[in-house]
């Protein structure tokens, strides 16, 4: 159980981290017009819309994940993932969009810690 929370931890805390990061760099990238401050203040406010479904969707896919290859199981996490980031759509600039999917991609792909549960394990490595 111990190993289970500690990879849930991390997997939350390497979210935050990236989604930190990601932010940042949509603020320093956006137009002078808005300022640093209101666009982190929305990114803080994405959160509650991207970043929490997120997160759920990681820990329920990663704890349910048992027989599937974590390559397969990645790439296949990656795709819900990015729809999470549908109301940037109607954003004044592509970049918020555009680095929050990728953002999105990156977690499920590279830095999401899966199987979460690797105890339950029955997949056959490749």
């Amino acid at each position: 159980m111990r190993r289970v929370l500690e990879r849930a931890g991390r997997c939350v805390l390497t979210y935050a981290v990236l989604y930190a990061v990601t932010w940042v760099v949509i603020a320093l990238l956006v137009s002078p017009e808005d300022s640093y401050t209101d666009v982190m203040w929305l990114g803080l406010g994405m959160l509650v819309i991207t970043g929490i479904p997120t997160l759920l969707l990681a820990l329920l896919a990663g704890l349910a994940h048992r027989r599937m290859d974590v390559t397969t199981f990645r790439a296949t996490l990656a795709f819900p993932m990015m729809f999470f980031a549908w109301p940037l759509i109607g954003a004044n600039y592509p970049q918020p969009l555009v680095l929050q999917v990728l953002c999105q991609i990156a977690f499920a792909a590279y830095l999401m810690p899966a199987p979460l549960v690797p105890e339950n394990w029955t997949a056959k490595p490749r």
